[in-house]
C-alpha cells in the first residue's frame, strides 16, 4: 500500500481499537462502511468512515443513520477527499451537510530529538497511570473526566496493538499520547497537555516519544489527524498533511 492507504488503514484500526475497548462502545463493519460507537452523546465521538467507494452510497449512509439512531448518539461521517463523491453527495441528500476537513498528517522524518528537561514519559497500565492519563486527557481536551473514563478503559490499555503514556513534568502529570500499531505505521492519537503547561514542548516530545517507540518495532511511517492549532507544529516535525478526511455531521443533532 502507499503512504495515504497506510495511513487511511492505521487511523481505521486505532478506532476499531477504541470502539471494542470503550465502556459502552460497539463496531459495525461492511463493504466499505466502518462505523464506530463510543456508547457517548458527544458526535465526534462516534464515527461513520467510508473506508472504499461504496457500491450503494445512499442506502448504506442511511444505514449508519440507523445504527447510531437506534443507540441514541449523534455521529459525523469522514470521506477522505477524493476517495468517493458519490457517498459525500448522498451524505448532503440525507441532510447531512459538509462541515470542515481535518488534516491526515504522515511523516517518515523519525530523527527523535531529547526531550525538555524534567520531563519523565511512563507507560499507562492500570491504577495511578491510568488515573493520570485520563485527569491529563481531561483537562486537555475540555471533556468531563467521566465521559474520558468511559472512552479510556482499562481494556484500552490492554489491547495488544495500543500502548498510552503519560508525561510528568517535575512529578506532575502534565502531557498525554497513545501510541497504536498497525501495518508498520505508528499512528499518533490523544495528544494532550495541561492548560496550565502548555507551550514547552511537551506535546511535541510525546509524539516523539509515539514515533521512537515506533521505531524499535518496526514502523517506517507515523500518521495524525491534527487538530488547527497542532498542524503548525507537526510541519515543524516533518509531517505532511496526505489525507484530508472530510467531515459531514447532522445540525441540531
Amino acid at each position: 500500500m502507499n503512504i495515504v492507504d497506510r495511513a487511511d488503514e492505521s487511523y481505521f484500526q486505532a478506532w476499531r481499537a477504541f470502539g471494542r475497548c470503550a465502556a459502552g462502545g460497539a463496531v459495525r463493519e461492511s463493504s466499505g462502511l466502518l462505523c464506530v460507537s463510543s456508547g457517548l452523546p458527544v458526535a465526534f465521538m462516534n464515527l461513520a468512515f467510508v473506508t472504499r467507494p461504496l457500491s450503494a452510497p445512499e442506502d448504506q449512509i442511511a444505514s449508519a443513520m440507523a445504527f447510531f439512531d437506534s443507540r441514541r448518539e449523534p455521529f459525523i461521517v469522514r470521506i477522505r477527499e477524493g476517495l468517493d463523491r458519490a457517498s459525500e453527495a448522498a451524505c448532503e441528500r440525507l441532510g447531512m451537510p459538509y462541515s470542515d476537513t481535518v488534516p491526515g498528517m504522515a511523516s517518515t522524518s523519525m530523527s527523535v530529538p531529547a526531550p525538555p528537561a524534567g520531563l519523565d514519559i511512563r507507560l499507562v497500565d492500570s491504577g495511578p497511570a491510568l488515573h493520570d492519563f485520563r485527569a491529563v486527557i481531561s483537562a486537555g481536551y475540555g471533556i468531563p473526566l467521566a465521559m474520558v473514563e468511559a472512552f479510556v478503559t482499562a481494556d484500552l490499555t490492554r489491547a495488544p496493538e495500543v500502548e498510552s503514556y503519560v508525561g510528568y513534568l517535575n512529578g506532575l502529570p502534565a502531557a498525554s499520547s497513545t501510541l497504536v500499531f498497525g501495518g508498520r505505521v505508528a499512528g499518533i492519537h490523544n495528544v494532550a497537555t495541561v492548560p496550565e503547561l502548555r507551550k514547552r514542548g511537551l506535546g511535541e516530545a510525546m509524539t516523539w516519544h509515539c514515533i521512537e517507540r515506533g521505531l524499535t518495532c518496526g514502523c517506517d511511517i507515523a500518521a495524525l489527524q491534527s487538530s488547527e492549532m497542532g498542524q503548525p507544529i507537526y510541519e515543524r516535525m516533518g509531517f505532511r498533511t496526505v489525507s484530508p478526511y472530510r467531515t459531514f455531521h447532522r445540525p441540531g443533532v
